[in-house]
């Protein structure tokens, strides 16, 4: 069971990590987010988005291999995820590419919810 735990705060992590490409090149915030990267202040704001998704993605890297980090990245992540969640669904006029973003939160979430279930049933 912990090497399923693993493998899916390796993946959830990596999905995390992806929008980093948009701190290299804000370009990618059009392809991501369906929205370009108009002005100096939303290139900034986009740039360091990128950044701490990046950091809850190697948390939860870590946390694949290092059990004793698990309830913090996945805490991490989950009011990441949330937050980003509760500002879509909120919202009206939201592009497709944000409304996907949220889904594949929406199955991050549950597949953190199950990595948390194994953690602490196999304790």
């Amino acid at each position: 069971m912990d090497k399923i735990a693993s493998v899916i705060l390796a993946i959830v992590g990596i999905l995390n990590l992806l929008p980093v490409a948009v701190f290299f090149d804000p370009t990618k915030t059009l392809r991501f987010y369906g929205v370009p990267a108009q002005g100096t202040d939303l290139t900034i704001l986009m740039r360091h988005r990128s950044v701490l998704l990046a950091l809850v993605g190697i948390a939860l890297i870590v946390a694949a291999f290092k059990p004793e980090y698990r309830v913090f990245a996945i805490s991490l992540a989950l009011i990441s995820k949330v937050a980003f969640i509760y500002l879509t669904f909120s919202a009206v006029g939201y592009n497709p590419e944000i409304r996907q973003v949220a889904l594949i939160d929406v199955g991050a979430i549950v597949l953190l919810l199950a990595v948390l279930g194994i953690h602490f049933y196999t304790k």
